[in-house]
């Protein structure tokens, strides 16, 4: 958020007495505000060079880390059961295949027993289609029983296919007699467990949830005015980590907030980084910039355009610029001579006798 500086009516009658001890008289949308060395002393005014960038600086900015949809997996219950076994709890390291939970399902025996009987029917029908087909060839038997034979072949497969749906549907795992181990579908850490042995469970219910932890994004909250300045692709570094990402998306709608949602991929090589933990990020522009930096500080706004005070042998000039962007502790502006010295503290007295309050 660009920095606004409000003056109440104790404000200004403060600054107006500070002015008038100082022998400052107010101007009103002066050129110059003349002060001398003992003035600006007395004033706390505090001024520094506007820094020249060779390409876009990196701003940082508050975000989240979060995980994407494709890290996480959720292990369900295929069918109703009970949980006779629970393998893992919440923060366990996991690899793929490992098991997870043990659940007892009656139906499961069921659909073995009905996979058993299809896949005995599809092997006699085969047998049968394969021997009618010899017999039809030498001339033994009718076309329209081969005809009858081929087609219980194919009702056959049929029933095959149907019956190992079925017990797929009851859950990808190590199977035996009506029970059930389910197992993890990759290597991560199981981030929540929702179930305790004993407890009995219907189909589709969530029993656990897998993540790959060394899969990671970030989502980091931007400004209108911020997100112009972004774009796909940029590099996106942690402070104070070696981790780093480049920006996948931004969302095209507002936040309830207001700001755009800006969305980064995130490799950490320490892995110290949690989901769900808050960090401060850098953006590095992609393009150079013509812009300079300085302190947000020393924003002052009048009628929605920005100025800063850049200082002069004669006293400080307010000298518009354009706010290319900015984050809580640092902007990058047009408008300015490179080397110009502009104030970034005494910046509300300096404001009070440019506008005469």
């Amino acid at each position: 958020m660009a920095a606004v500086f409000f003056a109440t009516p104790f404000d200004r009658l403060m600054s107006g007495l500070i002015l008038a001890l100082l022998g400052v008289s107010p101007v009103l949308a002066a050129d110059v505000l003349p002060l001398t060395a003992a003035q600006k002393k007395n004033l706390g005014i505090v001024t520094v060079a506007a820094a020249t960038q060779a390409t876009s600086p990196a701003l940082t900015y508050p975000a989240r880390v979060t995980l994407p949809p494709a890290s996480v997996r959720i292990i369900a219950a295929a069918g109703a059961g009970l949980v006779t076994q629970l393998h893992v709890q919440a923060g366990d390291t996991v690899k793929r295949g490992a098991p997870l939970v043990t659940l007892s399902m009656p139906g499961l025996a069921e659909a073995q027993n009905a996979l058993t009987q299809a896949r005995l029917k599809a092997q006699l029908a085969a047998s049968n289609a394969a021997r009618d087909e010899k017999l039809f060839a030498e001339g033994l038997i009718a076309e329209s029983r081969l005809r009858a034979s081929q087609s219980e072949l194919q009702s056959a497969n049929a029933s095959l296919v149907a019956a190992q749906t079925t017990l797929a549907m009851l859950g990808q795992g190590k199977v035996s007699g009506s029970t059930i181990t389910l197992t993890a579908p990759i290597a991560g850490v199981v981030l929540e467990s929702s179930i305790e042995p004993g407890e009995r469970v219907d189909a589709g219910m969530a029993l656990l949830k897998v993540a790959d932890l060394a899969r990671l994004s970030l989502e980091i909250p931007l400004s209108t005015a911020q997100a112009r300045q972004v774009a796909v692709g940029q590099a996106v570094t942690v402070t104070g980590s070696p981790a780093h990402g480049r920006v996948t998306t931004l969302l095209p709608q507002l936040s309830a907030s207001q700001s755009v949602l800006v969305r980064a991929s995130l490799v950490d090589p320490q892995k110290l980084l949690r989901p769900g933990q808050s960090v401060q990020v850098a953006i590095t522009g992609a393009q150079s910039s013509t812009g300079l930096t300085l302190p947000t500080a020393a924003l002052v706004w009048q009628a929605s355009a920005a100025y800063v005070f850049v200082e002069t042998s004669q006293g400080f000039v307010p000298t518009p610029v354009q706010l290319i962007r900015q984050n809580t502790s640092q902007a990058e502006v047009a408008g300015l001579a490179a080397g110009s010295r502009v104030a970034v503290k005494g910046v509300a007295a300096l404001k009070a006798q440019w506008l005469g309050d």
